[in-house]
């Protein structure tokens, strides 16, 4: 019984740990040139990946709940995050630029 009692508790925090990794999606630009990744940490803060380099981070102290930014491609070489904040009225709906 304690054997059992141990590996039902390993597996649930394993289950735990994995619930809470880093949420990832890529997008491709309009023509195909260019790639990028949006990864969100474990408080909805998402960094841009290019080319596997880090190119623009959420300075923010990141949300209570798990949120999505848009991706909206400019042209081949710039992008734009939006956040539209829907639970409070737009209060804090945030527009960042990133040029590649």
């Amino acid at each position: 019984m304690k054997r059992l009692l141990i590996l039902c508790m390993i597996c649930i925090i394993a289950w735990s740990l994995s619930a809470c990794s880093n949420r990832t999606e890529e997008y491709t630009s309009p023509n195909g040139e260019n790639t990028i990744t949006v990864e969100y940490d474990f408080v909805s803060r998402p960094h841009v990946i290019h080319n596997g380099d880090v190119i623009w981070k959420y300075d923010g102290s990141g949300f209570n709940e798990e949120v999505f930014f848009n991706v909206e491609w400019i042209d081949e070489d710039t992008v734009k995050l939006i956040y539209n904040d829907e639970s409070h009225g737009g209060k804090y709906c945030e527009e960042f630029g990133i040029d590649l």
